[in-house]
């Protein structure tokens, strides 16, 4: 009995607990005994509490502070510990958020991006993805007078644009630029807009990425619009699935008209379809199968003119993902793409048949402190065109491989520190052969290659994290099928002119700041970066008067820089935001750059009113230039003024269980005078209404 009570005999053991660094006290440390017995330190770090004999291992444990054990010395009645501060990684990943839809990261991409939710019910009163673009981001949508939306980013040419769908890069060399008109916020999960050049685009001057809606669930959703100019559209779409598979089905159709200059009937019409599938299989736990489908057609006719154009996109891809594997992650895809069209315009006829098999790889792996990034396709295009003088059928085969290393880590102390450190180099290998006896297009064989350096350094502060991004590189741009048709046609006052690759050097430095994102709370972000590409031989674009027919030339050394400045605050649960993204550029000679603004400008007040919701939309551009050629072979500049528009927007949402619906109202460009260019009425004043029903 003696050795029994000595064996449970209770010890008073005291104690305190203090920083390593400045010795302060540290308050409800926890402290405890492998034996489950233990205290919490007071506000001046002391503990005092009792322990058994058998007990060996004293624990001191913080969230703050790395974990500290020590053996018990029996003799030792009054014990000081001290504690070092423990960087908490999974807290910054959580404030930074990962992207599970789209490819791009706030963080992880050393560019300025902007994610738009296209599936909210609240932005079916857009026709299409460049309605939802020129309210959201400082970017130029150009529409054409056949109702063709194109894009550019930083004053650049729509052609030194990359798309994708899914991730799968859609080229488009055969035509001029990707025609916007055709892609729908029907079966979109979101769109990725990244400016400048990027890790998954080098040398391009920004990069759209289209995100299908992935649902492993079974939804249903209908939304009809219409309005001012005899508009009127309606989409649907029903998926299917469970955690592990899912198929969605969907489309829609629309038109609309467009007037003259004073007018009083259309006469220029639009009408347009889309079609999409999209399904997935998760096979394991780190493996994932898509399959999608994407058929959008577009008819346009000009009364006035006797113009009319027709065209279709349809784009198969098969996708293969693997992920959390020891070996890295590897994405597999082979994509089946089709561009089909007949237009007359100016007397002009011409059929085009573009079919392209695109097969790729992406491969990322990551190393101790760093990773290495492998990037390849190979394009097969058959252009195969049919037009007054002659007929062309030209094979373009593509080979583009990139390879990237790059040395990243974690934060691990107080102040700036080298997040990512990355060198990119690339190649491209373009061969065209002509299969037709017309030597229109003679064969040829390009070659270019380039280099790209991306840095990136952050650090958090209490409320917010900084974030320094730089990229450096230069690249090339090989001319289109397209562009090197229309030089084929250039007016015989261009006959000792060229058309060469085109070189570009770009820089870019920016920065970043973050609000740490609580609920119920206030948040902010903004942004802010300065740009500059110089250019060797530029390819500048001339138009025919009272055309839409463009021929490019070389146009020696140009260059552009720019800012651009993106600003966002929230309130408490988001009931009232300001939205404010302006881009300001400098030409060197705006004449190189056609129809590009001196300055873009999008303010957003945003109320969110639980049910309720609003937008007003303030929209400025500068003025633009584009160069013509008349009858007479002279040139002349023509210059469209600055311009400013009003847009509102109003929806209401009913919300029973997993069941919503909802009525919303658009004015697009409500306090605008119109504009006139090549004859043709825009910015007009436009009002539309939309009803929608969704089930998740």
């Amino acid at each position: 009995m003696l050795i029994i009570e000595v064996a449970f005999a209770e010890i008073i053991i005291r104690g305190k607990v203090f920083k390593h660094q400045n010795n302060e006290p540290i308050e409800n440390v926890n402290v405890y005994t492998n034996g489950n017995r233990g205290t919490s330190t007071n506000n001046k770090g002391e503990f005092v509490f009792e322990i058994m004999q058998d007990d060996s291992v004293l624990i001191f444990e913080h969230i703050g502070f790395n974990k500290v054990s020590q053996k018990i010395d029996q003799n030792e009645r009054n014990i000081s510990v001290y504690l070092k501060p423990n960087i908490i990684i999974l807290s910054e990943l959580n404030v930074l958020g990962q992207n599970e839809k789209g490819v791009f990261n706030e963080f992880e991409t050393k560019n300025m991006m902007n994610n738009i939710a296209v599936k909210d019910a609240s932005f079916r009163t857009y026709e299409d993805i460049g309605d939802i673009l020129m309210n959201e981001e400082s970017v130029l949508i150009d529409e054409s007078s056949r109702g063709e939306k194109t894009i550019s980013i930083r004053g650049a040419r729509q052609e030194e644009m990359a798309f994708m769908y899914d991730g799968v890069p859609i080229n488009n060399d055969g035509r001029k630029s990707l025609d916007l008109s055709l892609f729908y916020a029907s079966g979109l999960e979101e769109v990725e807009v990244v400016k400048g050049n990027n890790e998954r685009a080098l040398g391009a001057s920004g990069t759209i990425n289209f995100v299908p809606s992935v649902f492993y669930a079974n939804s249903f959703s209908f939304f009809q619009r219409f309005g001012t100019y005899n508009t009127g559209n309606y989409n649907s779409s029903v998926s299917m699935g469970n955690k592990y598979l899912f198929f969605q089905a969907g489309g829609g159709k629309a038109e609309s008209s467009q007037f003259y200059k004073n007018a009083d009937n259309p006469d220029i019409f639009r009408q347009s379809s889309n079609l999409f599938i999209n399904s997935g299989l998760k096979v394991f736990s780190n493996i994932e199968l898509k399959i999608s489908h994407l058929n959008n057609e577009r008819k346009f006719e000009d009364y006035y003119l006797s113009d009319s154009a027709g065209s279709s996109y349809n784009i198969n891809t098969l996708k293969i993902i693997t992920n959390k594997s020891k070996y890295g992650n590897l994405e597999l895809y082979i994509s089946d793409q089709i561009i089909n069209g007949n237009e007359i315009i100016s007397g002009k006829k011409l059929s085009r048949l573009d079919h392209k098999i695109l097969t790729g790889f992406k491969y990322r792996k990551n190393l101790n402190k760093g990773y290495i990034i492998l990037n390849s396709d190979r394009s097969q295009i058959n252009a195969d065109w049919k037009n007054n003088v002659d007929n062309i059928n030209l094979r373009r085969e593509k080979f583009s491989f990139s390879a990237a290393i790059g040395i990243s880590q974690k934060k691990t102390h107080k102040g700036f520190q080298i997040k990512d450190f990355t060198l990119s180099l690339n190649s491209n290998n373009v061969v065209d052969k002509n299969n037709s006896e017309s030597n229109l297009l003679e064969n040829l064989k390009w070659q270019d290659s380039g280099a790209n350096f991306f840095f990136s350094a952050w650090d958090r502060l209490d409320n917010a994290i900084v974030y320094l991004f730089a990229n450096l590189g230069n690249n090339f741009r090989i001319p289109g099928i397209y562009e090197r048709y229309a030089y084929a046609f250039r007016p015989s006052l261009f006959n000792d002119y060229s058309l060469l690759i085109e070189s570009k050097l770009m820089k870019e430095f920016g920065l970043k700041v973050n609000s740490h994102v609580k609920q119920n709370a206030p948040n902010f972000n903004s942004s802010i970066s300065y740009f500059n590409y110089s250019y060797k031989n530029k390819i500048k674009t001339i138009q025919y008067s009272g055309s839409s027919l463009q021929f490019p030339l070389n146009d020696g050394d140009a260059s552009i820089s720019g800012i651009d400045i993106k600003t966002e605050v929230f309130t408490i649960k988001k009931m009232l935001g300001f939205r404010s993204i302006y881009s300001v550029y400098d030409y060197s000679d705006q004449l190189s750059f056609s129809m590009q603004p001196l300055s873009i400008l999008r303010n957003n007040i945003l109320f969110n009113l639980g049910s309720f919701q609003a937008k007003i939309t303030l929209k400025k551009e500068g003025r633009r230039v584009l160069s013509t050629i008349n009858s007479l072979g002279e040139l002349e500049n023509n210059y469209l003024s600055d311009y400013q528009a009003l847009d509102v927007h109003f929806s209401y949402v009913f919300s029973i269980g997993d069941y919503k619906a909802n009525v919303a109202i658009f004015g697009q460009n409500l306090n605008d005078k119109s504009q006139v260019l090549q004859g043709i009425s825009i910015f007009d004043k436009r009002v539309f209404i939309s009803v929608g029903f969704q089930w998740r």
